[in-house]
């Protein structure tokens, strides 16, 4: 359990001049007064070192858009307005105000505040088309990340049993399936993450000091991962790698048409720990969800692309439902646990993948976002302003570290909010979910239009 209720936390700045929203632009008007040097105390005003007399240049990434030194400007010289890079972040679901909000949460592992004069929009797709129940946070003693009740984050992972059995002699007769225990419904996965070796080696050092795990490839890894952290992810008909992989917890393995021999495989090598079938998400998952489930298998991983939907277009939200939905139809859903990777931008989708059937979610292109990348929509290395081999082991871990934080700390939040407990309790409750598409239904579902 983490000291008391937060994850330790150490301010990690990013590499090189931070990142500036907003752009304070002086213009030929400014006749050197310093009003706004007594106005701004966040120092984004100062004199120049060279010649006093004159004003420097602002430095805008220290700008909080209060505005004081525009009101305060005798010459109304001093304009704030959005930088042309900031609006060049992102894409899609990674919109600039995320790519943002994650590096400041990599920075410092605090919650960001939001809200201050926003006028929405207050919905999209996907995930941001669900708000939760928060009928608790009207309560006083609303619990959140202040620690005056015991919330836990804890997940198992594996197969569950409906009902215990025993002997006349009262000896339990239930084979007890095998199951991995983490304390936060994150894993770091680092298989679909371009990255220096020192990046990668800085995430697996966060998945130990997290005490969740993270998933690399079986083979050609780096040797310095294998801290009991790992989970080793094997290719299609690779079972048989004699690679040392230092006692895993859990073990992954790549979807293929020979899926069944390659389980029996790995069954008979770990035997005793959890086996992870790896599959993309595409139409039909929901049968082969079934079908896996029926099976040995232990742990489902359905993969999304970084846009939260199936390779057919459907949202991973819907997605997940359906699978939740149809294991539940057959009785099986206890007989497997669900993680869900893929399309992740906010701690918020954290909460709203569970809502919709995962057991777990994985963390991938939030990493990476986190170590400085500005997750465009095409990734152009010779473009890119992040210099990745800057990056030290021991800065990519604390990036990483913090980001779970903030978004653990945003999840307790939500719990507290909700009067939720126990995180294993959200999963598949979408009763405990609002979600856009019914809301609007009910409220323009009689309203009849014009001719």
């Amino acid at each position: 359990m983490y000291e008391r209720y937060h994850v330790p936390k150490n301010e990690m700045p990013p590499m090189g001049e931070p990142f500036s929203k907003s752009s304070v632009i002086r213009d030929a008007r400014c006749m050197n007064c310093g009003r706004c040097k007594d106005a701004c105390i966040f120092s984004v005003h100062e004199r120049s070192a060279a010649d006093p007399r004159v004003m420097a240049d602002p430095k805008s990434y220290l700008c909080k858009n209060c505005l004081r030194c525009v009101e305060d400007c005798p010459q109304r010289a001093l304009s704030v307005e959005l930088s042309r890079s900031y609006l060049e972040l992102g894409g899609g679901l990674w919109t600039p105000q995320r790519v943002v909000t994650i590096w400041n949460e990599a920075w410092t592992g605090k919650v960001p505040v939001f809200g201050a004069g926003y006028r929405g929009k207050f919905s999209g797709t996907g995930y941001d088309s669900m708000w939760t129940d928060m009928s608790e946070i009207v309560r006083p003693t609303r619990d959140g990340i202040h620690g005056r009740e015991f919330i836990s984050t804890s997940v198992d992972l594996g197969k569950r049993v409906d009902y215990l059995e025993f002997d006349a002699s009262g000896r339990l007769i239930t084979k007890m399936p095998s199951f991995v225990e983490i304390p936060i419904p994150m894993i770091l996965d680092l298989t679909r993450l371009d990255l220096t070796a020192q990046a990668k080696t800085g995430l697996m050092q966060a998945a130990k000091a997290l005490g969740t795990m993270f998933i690399a490839p079986a083979e050609g890894y780096l040797p310095n991962g294998r801290n009991g952290s790992m989970v080793p992810l094997f290719s299609a008909g690779n079972t048989a790698s004699r690679y040392d992989l230092s006692n895993p917890k859990m073990v992954e393995m790549e979807y293929s048409p020979d899926w069944a021999s390659d389980l029996k495989a790995l069954k008979e090598r770990f035997g005793g720990i959890p086996v992870a079938v790896r599959i993309q998400a595409k139409s039909g998952i929901e049968r082969l969800a079934v079908e896996l489930a029926s099976s040995e298998a232990d742990v489902i991983h359905i993969l999304y692309d970084e846009q939260s939907q199936e390779s057919d277009g459907r949202l991973a939200k819907d997605s997940l439902m359906a699978v939740n939905r149809a294991l539940a139809n057959v009785s099986l859903r206890e007989r497997v646990s669900i993680i869900a990777g893929g399309g992740l931008a906010a701690a918020e989708h954290v909460p709203k993948s569970l809502l919709c059937g995962a057991d777990a979610v994985t963390m991938e292109r939030a990493l990476k976002v986190a170590l400085g990348c500005h997750a465009c929509a095409v990734c152009d290395k010779d473009r890119c302003t992040v210099d990745q081999n800057g990056i030290t082991s021991d800065w990519s871990k604390w990036r990483a570290v913090n980001l779970v934080g903030a978004w653990r700390d945003q999840l307790l939040e939500i719990m507290g909010a909700m009067g939720v407990r126990e995180v294993r309790r959200l999963r598949g409750e979408i009763g405990r979910a609002i979600f856009y598409e019914e809301i609007e239904k009910d409220a323009f579902a009689n309203i009849k239009g014009g001719v």
